[in-house]
């Protein structure tokens, strides 16, 4: 925690302080920041960052040996009246502070602070202000979390030409025989993840959420294959890519579709970079279903172009996104993301993913860049 950086980003957002609150485990985005996702908590506590001055910790006292040294002061109380005197001491004198809150609830993501506690706060007379300002400097990477991820991202390729290979040898394999391959090959990369590889057969891939099943291959179906993984104490990395057992021509062409959508995407970023600007998650995503839409294919696009990577796969940071929520955070130096379209049509589904780093001047894409459906 560098009290000094946040307040310097209070004091550039207008704010007059940073109340991270959470009732037990209910805001994960607090406790990430705090370092405190690994504790069993149970009651409410409230941090207060002040735009200038120390920062104050007020918690339950059957709580308080639980928490680590935190920078500034420390409070607690016993019950819920101890608890609302000691919240209205902290912000006395404050009229705008910044919470996980997004007016509207357009961004979900960042919703974390309950309807109740946010009438609480009005009701001591203050201005609610959206975090997301403040998020960013915990959301993107410095250069130890980038090679961790190159790490990653270079695994996820050697265990996706493991899975083709297995494929090419084995032509009528099931879709779960091909996740235990992906399976043991990432584990023998010495990564880990949340939850196995999507493997998906055929019309399967027609749902972007498919579970493996006891599907076999068969001519004229694609394959699609989802895996994403990280070195523990890492951040993660994502990867799709697309295989056929000779599909159709219409499989060829949607994917020729995504393809193009990705790298317009791509380009939009690395065009705002040039102009001396930072585009907005829900920019890239609209720039990527116009390539789709204009190709005639709106009505089988499913999901947003992409997503944060952090120390989960799906991060907290700016996704590109205006189909699902409007994401109005800016791509900062620093921040990481996939770029993912894909459309998912009765008889098939086809993605194609990257992920992309921000430096300075400009994205870096980390992982392979398929160009068509590989062949098996």
């Amino acid at each position: 925690m560098d009290v000094v950086k946040v307040q310097e980003a209070l004091k550039a957002e207008g704010l007059e302080g940073w109340l991270l609150f959470s009732f037990g485990r209910s805001n994960p985005l607090a406790l990430e920041v705090l370092g405190l996702a690994h504790l069993h908590l149970t009651r409410r506590f409230a941090y207060l960052i002040p735009r200038e001055g120390a920062p104050t910790l007020l918690c339950h006292a059957i709580e308080a040996s639980l928490f680590p040294p935190l920078p500034g002061n420390r409070k607690t109380y016993h019950t819920w009246r101890g608890f609302l005197e000691g919240l209205a001491h902290l912000l006395g004198g404050m009229r705008r502070v910044a919470l996980e809150y997004v007016p509207g609830g357009q961004i979900p993501y960042l919703s974390r602070v309950d309807g109740g506690t946010l009438d609480l706060l009005r009701g001591l007379g203050l201005e609610l202000a959206s975090s997301w300002p403040l998020l960013l400097l915990f959301q993107t990477w410095d250069e130890e979390r980038l090679q961790s991820h190159r790490r990653a991202a270079a695994g996820l390729a050697r265990a996706k030409d493991l899975a083709l290979d297995f494929l090419r040898q084995n032509p009528e394999a099931s879709e779960r025989e091909v996740q235990s391959v992906l399976v043991r090959a990432l584990e023998a990369e010495g990564l880990i993840f949340d939850h196995p590889p999507m493997v998906a057969f055929g019309k399967n891939a027609a749902n972007p959420h498919h579970e493996p099943s006891e599907a076999r291959l068969e001519e004229g179906a694609v394959v699609l294959l989802d895996l994403w993984a990280k070195v523990p104490g890492g951040v993660y990395a994502d990867l799709t890519w697309m295989a056929g057992k000779r599909p159709p021509e219409a499989a060829h062409r949607a994917f020729q579709a995504v393809a193009r959508a990705r790298d317009e995407a791509i380009a939009f970023v690395e065009r705002a970079y040039r102009e001396g600007r930072y585009p907005k998650g829900f920019e890239v995503d609209q720039v990527a279903r116009k390539v789709l839409e204009e190709e005639g294919y709106g009505p089988y696009i499913r999901h947003r172009t992409g997503h944060n990577l952090g120390e989960e796969v799906h991060g907290s940071g700016p996704h590109l996104d205006d189909l699902e929520t409007h994401d109005l955070r800016p791509l900062v130096p620093g921040l990481a993301f996939t770029v993912e379209p894909g459309v998912y049509l009765e008889a098939f589904g086809v993605r194609t993913e990257v992920d992309v780093y921000l430096h300075p001047t400009g994205p870096e894409v980390t992982t392979p860049l398929q160009e068509a459906i590989t062949p098996l």
